[in-house]
């Protein structure tokens, strides 16, 4: 996988993405200009003996008391050590890189202050080396301190830390921003699949009754709307194509039910809310979070140490929040699909004739209760950790529970596709499908005739529906 270079340019989700999967980074020069150049104004501000946070004064409520000069080398381990404070289970590599990517671009910004030797150390983590073990707990969301802390831990072990540098280190939002991409990434693909499963749930209810309409669809009825809803309408109707639905002669019903008629508005949504939590993500990536911040200028020092707030990222918290309500209607329209398709396979249970288990709709259920309970807003909750830090939002939480919700999303999207492809196989003619579904419904079938287990057949489901989302999709 080739290099990824830092030169200035705005840094993607698609960019972290690929950093995650094994790309590994490298410093333009201007970029290593750019840093050193921020370095300089550090160590001019601290020849001069002016107090700065962090740089010669100690942290939080003891912001006013000023650090020797000779204890300063000793201060960043303490720093350090101090804010190792993170628990519970270890993040997955992926992850990790990730975290680290999302710091190496801030050093790039020139906003940290720090030596160009430790943005390289940093970027260094990405060629292949060993890891540091960072774990999911311990961050309120002002800056991810405890869990950059284990990396710099890890760093320092061959580079050691100059002046202001372990704060810089740590003063960062590098989990949220780059767990939050990889998270972006997942719902950007959690869209395709959710609409290829609704593709098979309409062609199911025209194949087994008088449903599956596709004026909802119809392009002229979101002509002026969204693009995430036009991409949805459009994306249903080249699913099934060459299918059923197709034909204009079929008897149909004046109109299906809601959680089959209001797909677009809510798949849509769910486009809609991801692009700008997108936005959000890569404003914050893209820009320096460091408290206190090198601010370079034409000035005879070079620039300035400013210190601020920058490390709240509300905007960004606020736009999962409104992600994780969008996700708990999507996966309500869903439940709601299986009820009418579980209503149709009726027969199919009172003889005896049904290989998915009825109850899979009970899961589905229970599913659905916990990713609504996790769409409660998590940013209002509040904390005071000192007499000074008394504002958190609460990032990290955020992007954790959006990550358990779109693992159950996914389990009730698989259950829905399930009991569409039950109904269309179990049809004395089973119909002919469109051009987007055929291939999942087959997969499908054989899976039902292969588990014997509700837990087994929807775990392999789950990837039969991943696998159906990358093909034929419309690219966000």
């Amino acid at each position: 996988m080739p290099a990824l270079r830092l030169e200035g340019q705005p840094v993607t989700i698609d960019d972290i993405v690929a950093v995650a999967d094994g790309a590994t980074v490298e410093l333009a020069p201007d970029v290593v200009s750019t840093i050193a150049s921020a370095r300089r104004v550090v160590e001019s501000v601290q020849q001069s003996g002016a107090a700065v946070y962090g740089l010669n004064t100690q942290l939080g409520a003891g912001r006013d008391t000023l650090v020797a000069a000779d204890e300063i080398a000793a201060f960043q381990n303490r720093i350090i050590d101090n804010h190792r404070g993170s628990i519970g289970d270890p993040l997955a590599e992926r992850e990790v890189r990730a975290l680290v990517f999302a710091r190496v671009v801030g050093f790039s910004l020139g906003g940290s202050g720090v030596r160009p030797e430790l943005a390289d150390a940093y970027a260094r983590l990405l060629y292949g080396g060993p890891l540091p073990e960072v774990y999911t707990t311990g961050s309120v969301g002002a800056s991810d301190l405890a869990l950059l802390a284990e990396v710099a831990a890890h760093v320092r072990e061959t580079l050691p830390f100059g002046a202001g540098e372990a704060l810089a280190a740590i003063s960062a939002n590098s989990y949220s921003i780059g767990v939050g991409a990889l998270v972006i990434s997942d719902l950007r693909a959690l869209a395709h699949e959710a609409d290829a499963v609704t593709a098979l749930s309409l062609e199911a209810l025209g194949a087994a009754g008088s449903g599956g309409s596709l004026a909802p669809f119809d392009p002229r009825v979101h002509a002026s709307r969204s693009a995430g809803r036009q991409q949805t309408a459009r994306a249903i109707l080249s699913r099934v194509a060459g299918g059923l639905l197709d034909d204009t002669e079929r008897p149909a019903s004046v109109q299906d039910p809601l959680s089959f008629r209001t797909v677009p508005q809510v798949h849509g949504a769910l486009r809609d809310t991801t692009a700008l939590a997108a936005a959000a993500v890569e404003a914050e990536l893209n820009a320096p979070g460091d408290n206190p911040l090198v601010v370079l200028d034409e000035s005879a020092a070079g620039g300035a140490l400013v210190s601020n707030g920058n490390f709240e990222p509300l905007g960004l918290v606020l736009a999962l929040e409104s992600l994780r309500v969008t996700l708990a209607h999507a996966a309500g329209i869903s439940e709601r699909r299986i009820a009418v398709l579980s209503g149709l396979a009726t027969p199919l249970r009172r003889a005896g004739r049904n290989t998915v288990p009825g109850l899979t709709w009970y899961a589905a259920a229970d599913l659905l209760a916990e990713v609504r309970h996790l769409a409660n807003p998590v940013s209002t909750s509040g904390t005071t950790l000192s007499e000074v830090e008394d504002q958190a939002s609460f990032a990290p939480l955020a992007v954790r529970l959006m990550q358990r919700q779109i693992v159950l999303c996914r389990q009730i999207f698989a259950i829905e596709a399930l009991h569409a492809a039950e109904l269309v196989w179990s049809l004395e003619t089973p119909p002919r499908l469109g051009r987007g579904t055929r291939d999942l419904a087959a997969e499908l079938v054989e899976l039902i005739g292969e588990f014997d287990t509700g837990r087994n057949l929807v775990a392999h489901a789950v990837k039969a529906v991943s696998s159906a989302g990358e093909r034929d999709s419309i690219d966000q």
